[in-house]
């Protein structure tokens, strides 16, 4: 069983409550055991007074113990318990001698306030401060008088051993115990600590699924603009995802395309035409060629696109998939060569995720119809990429993707 099941099945002890009747209870009952031992051992000294008090300690302890487990302990039931141990202190050094070490007793009544009620410092110091001087007071006070029962010598070392030995196994329990609470407190605090900051993550996760569900909304809505159907987005993921696992697999890419950045790349491709929301509807719908200043307002969304992701996802969001998103709006009509646009980057320079968005844009865009189009064929699109391969795309992606034929007219003949 590890800490974390052990820390689960004992979580209910962690209670202020329940701890304190816990600890109480053993010491009401290690009490009560004491004294019914110790008053058949003086009823057989003949030393009678210490006999009826121990019996008396006996039905007190077994009140006590009885008070502690049916309710809270309470700062009634501690006094109870410590005047009768300052009693039998006081007796113990009249009738039988100073020298029976029965003060260690006293000394661990000064420290039980601390075990019991730690939750409360200023009581516990008060209560172990009180008892500290009453044993002070008897330690000074008692040897001074002679014991009115003389006892042997081995009686008096038998007495003391067993107070002594007793002792030290109170003590070593309540210190084994109170570790242990401190150990389980610590863990339920590291433990809500952790709880709390799932919450956060869960939170903030949430939020940022809102954002993309917003932005991505936001793209389907553009891309409804652009195109006489809503599914370029599906698709165009579908073969970036496809594209990017292929990839992944070559020497160029295996230590670029993780699954952690193609999970992101998956996540972000939906809004490489978020900028086109700054286009006006006549040029975006626009059935016959542009003019130059049309197709540079067109060009415009890469830009704009990048600006939006920026402006969005800033606040909340992984950097890296910021990054990737902003790339792909940005750079994704770059063109191997150089000749594509905003920036005319070429080769390497163009973000990898830009470069696989590349081909997915534009295979799709071929197979589809547009307002200024009719859809090619599956042979004449795939003819398309391929004789672009080195001037307009990547040609390791380019030769990736057409090793996926299969498997993306077979997506096509299904959608």
């Amino acid at each position: 069983m590890n800490l974390e099941s052990l820390r689960n099945k004992m979580k209910p002890l962690l209670d202020t409550t329940l701890r304190s009747k816990i600890l109480a209870a053993f010491v009401a009952s290690f009490a009560f055991m004491y004294h019914f031992s110790f008053m058949w051992f003086f009823y057989s000294l003949g030393v009678l007074p210490m006999f009826y008090f121990n019996i008396g300690s006996v039905f007190l302890f077994v009140v006590l113990d009885a008070l502690v487990l049916s309710w809270k302990p309470t700062f009634m039931m501690y006094i109870f318990a410590f005047i009768e141990v300052v009693l039998h202190q006081v007796l113990a050094e009249y009738y039988i001698g100073a020298q029976t070490d029965f003060h260690f007793f006293i000394l661990m009544m000064g420290m039980i306030p601390f075990i019991i009620f730690f939750d409360k410092p200023k009581p516990s110091f008060f209560l172990g401060m009180i008892s500290c001087a009453f044993f002070a007071a008897i330690e000074v006070i008692m040897p001074s008088f002679d014991p009115v029962f003389k006892l042997d010598g081995n009686v008096v070392f038998v007495i003391s051993a067993i107070n002594v030995s007793l002792f030290s196994v109170v003590m070593l329990g309540l210190i084994t115990l109170f570790s242990l609470f401190i150990l389980f407190v610590e863990n339920t605090h590291i433990s809500e600590i952790n709880d709390q900051a799932k919450k956060i993550q869960s939170q903030n996760e949430r939020v940022i699924m809102m954002q993309n569900n917003t932005i991505i909304g936001m793209a389907n809505l553009v891309e409804n603009r652009d195109v006489d159907t809503g599914e370029h987005i599906k698709r165009t993921s579908y073969y970036v995802k496809l594209l990017a696992d292929a990839a992944r697999l070559t020497v160029e890419y295996k230590n670029i395309l993780t699954d952690h950045y193609i999970e992101l790349l998956v996540k972000a491709a939906p809004m490489h035409d978020i900028g086109k929301i700054v286009v006006p509807d006549a040029i975006l719908k626009k059935p016959g060629r542009l003019t130059l200043d049309e197709f540079l307002q067109i060009q415009r969304h890469t830009v704009e696109g990048a600006r939006i992701v920026h402006e969005v996802l800033d606040d909340n969001s992984d950097q890296e998939y910021i990054k990737i998103a902003a790339d792909i709006a940005l750079c994704h009509h770059e063109k191997w060569n150089g000749s594509g646009y905003p920036q005319q980057l070429a080769n390497f320079d163009i973000p990898v995720c830009a470069r696989i968005m590349a081909i997915a844009d534009v295979f799709d865009a071929l197979v589809s119809v547009r307002c200024y189009k009719e859809s090619l064929s599956c042979e004449e699109a795939f003819h398309i990429i391929e004789a672009s391969s080195g001037t307009h795309f990547d040609p390791v992606l380019v030769k990736c993707f057409m090793d996926l034929r299969p498997q993306i007219e077979d997506y096509l003949s299904r959608n």
